[in-house]
């Protein structure tokens, strides 16, 4: 009767653990407001550090400089191509270093544009970086578009 018991005991148990696991991962909503996620990606590597929230990723501290010059020097290295970078070193006036940088970046390949942007947050005292993908727009299809939409207007 005890093994009994003890065996019914150990079924909840693991029952109610394992619907535990399954809510756990139902609500986990973990990159669900991204484009884009790195790590399904072999050619985008994510800085080391950087921690996924449901829209962006996270590091302690003020590290977009890091972060920044680790992309510049990283994605080149796996076939990106710098299409645009401007980062707040780019002007004189310290008081902006906080604001970070933005970059975009293309390869063949890859369908659209990826978006590199980091920035620190002085009271929360993490960096956040977003990484997005933009589709490509062929300006002459988007220009035909336009002329369609006005011609029916």
């Amino acid at each position: 009767m005890n093994k009994k018991r003890l065996m019914l005991y150990g079924l909840i148990a693991s029952l109610l653990i394992s619907s535990g696991f399954v809510y756990y991962k139902i609500t986990d909503d973990t990159y669900e407001g991204m484009s884009i996620i790195p790590e399904q990606h072999k050619d985008i590597p994510v800085y080391q550090g950087l921690k996924p929230t449901k829209s962006n990723y996270v590091s302690l501290g003020n590290q977009w400089t890091e972060i920044y010059n680790f992309y510049l020097k990283e994605l080149p290295e796996l076939g990106w191509e710098v299409e645009h970078a401007d980062s707040a070193l780019d002007d004189n006036n310290s008081k902006n270093d906080w604001s970070g940088f933005h970059s975009r970046w293309r390869k063949e390949g890859f369908d659209g544009e990826l978006w590199i942007s980091a920035s620190y947050s002085q009271f929360e005292n993490y960096t956040e970086v977003t990484f997005d993908k933009t589709p490509l727009r062929d300006s002459i299809a988007s220009t035909e578009e336009a002329k369609t939409r006005d011609r029916s207007d």
